[in-house]
């Protein structure tokens, strides 16, 4: 039977294959083989992630203690019909053996959601703190080491990723778990979370992603808004809630300017030109899709434009509805939502470090998947708003954790 400290590692090691920086970084300079999804090494990490994680599932009936505990009926529900409608995809993907093959993986994501949602904050805190502190420690090792591995052609860093754009999230969540661990109490988290929070700093800097950063600072702050407000509310009642109104309107006033000063750079001009041509073709199959995960390795779809070939809609929004149309999108859309009514309640009836950490994470991720597509490339992005989603007791009376008590207070770790 798996130990606590054993499934924590197990799930860390997980969401390190899921950030799918160091499988690539193995298949191209360790086994010098092409990157691409269908490579047989990195096809086969997924694989192992996905028929474990079902295992698990399978057979947790015969474990005669600690079982999964049962979440949220209502994002359960959402999640399997997202799931089968991946797999149904296949029937009229324009690629169906890719396809199918793809979106089996998806279900054992499913699975995985499912066991790190059975977690205890703490455990979950601690498997996403080595996660990520693997991540970024190895990708600045990589930076400081090697230019050719470390930094792309614009002399931005990617460590052991394939580009900035997939190291930056991976920082920014180190950013968040750093922020969470000093809020703690107890000296040994505080020092783990000063040195996690130096590091992915540093290293979000190297990368150059303005995009990050204004996910990184707008879902911290907004999160720490909520949580002050509920806790202002109980000490002193309306006037609370009026100086939480200012500020957040001072801070939307922020974010729109920054949005709007990013909003005719390169990145964002292409971006635009993208979704653009994404949303013809979505109008080509609006209901059923095109089949999930595939398109970007057709040549008669990506053949129309260069910009075609980038490999995502940049967006999961658009790209859910492109592979799986309105009837997969549905699903995806009760997921992120139940993901977001949970932390919302959350760290408004029970204020803490918990609550604050699992609402500035969700809105982190949902921010990021309004630029990039990270509802593919079976990433750990995914699994966590699943797993905020199947904690939101929506359709269920969900255990409350016991750090998720009344008032603003350190998590044990």
């Amino acid at each position: 039977m798996l130990t606590r400290h054993s499934r924590t590692l197990l799930v860390a090691l997980g969401l390190v294959v899921l950030t799918n920086g160091l499988v690539f970084y193995v298949n191209f300079r360790l086994l010098a083989q092409p990157t691409g999804w269908e490579a047989p090494f990195v096809r086969q990490i997924f694989v192992a992630v996905a028929l474990a994680s079902v295992a698990a599932v399978l057979l947790d009936p015969l474990r005669t203690s600690a079982r999964l505990g049962r979440q949220s009926t209502a994002a359960t529900v959402a999640i399997l019909w997202f799931a089968s409608w991946t797999v149904a995809s296949s029937l009229w993907s324009l690629s169906p053996d890719i396809t199918r093959g793809r979106s089996l993986i998806y279900v054992g994501l499913a699975a995985f959601a499912w066991v790190i949602a059975d977690l205890s904050f703490a455990q979950f805190r601690r498997a996403l703190t080595l996660a990520m502190a693997a991540c970024v420690g190895a990708s600045l090792v990589a930076v400081v080491l090697s230019d050719s591995v470390g930094l792309d052609r614009n002399d931005d860093w990617r460590g052991i990723f394939t580009n900035r754009n997939s190291l930056a999230p991976v920082a920014g969540v180190a950013i968040l778990i750093g922020v969470s661990l000093m809020l703690d109490r107890r000296r040994r988290p505080l020092i783990v979370g000063a040195v996690l929070l130096f590091i992915s700093l540093v290293v979000m800097l190297g990368s150059g992603s303005r995009t990050a950063w204004l996910a990184t600072g707008a879902s911290g702050s907004a999160a720490a808004l909520v949580v002050f407000a509920r806790v202002g509310w109980d000490r002193f009642g309306r006037e609370a809630l009026v100086a939480a109104g200012g500020m957040a309107a001072a801070g939307g006033m922020v974010a729109v300017v920054a949005a709007n000063s990013l909003w005719n750079e390169s990145t964002f001009i292409q971006r635009r030109k993208i979704w653009s041509l994404v949303w013809d073709r979505i109008g080509d199959r609006p209901l059923h899709g095109h089949g999930w995960f595939n398109v970007w390795g057709v040549p008669e779809f990506t053949s129309a434009d260069p910009l075609l070939q980038k490999g995502s809609a940049h967006g999961s929004f658009l790209e859910v509805w492109l592979g799986l149309g309105l009837i997969g999108l549905v699903p995806f859309l009760v997921i992120v939502g139940l993901a977001l009514y949970g932390t919302v309640t959350d760290a408004w009836r029970r204020p803490s470090v918990a609550t604050w950490t699992w609402l500035a994470l969700v809105l982190f991720l949902i921010v990021e998947n309004l630029t990039e597509s990270f509802v593919l490339w079976f990433s750990y992005n995914w699994v966590l708003l699943m797993v905020a989603a199947l904690r939101s007791g929506v359709g269920w009376r969900r255990r409350v954790d016991d750090q998720t008590r009344p008032a603003l207070q350190a998590a044990s770790a």
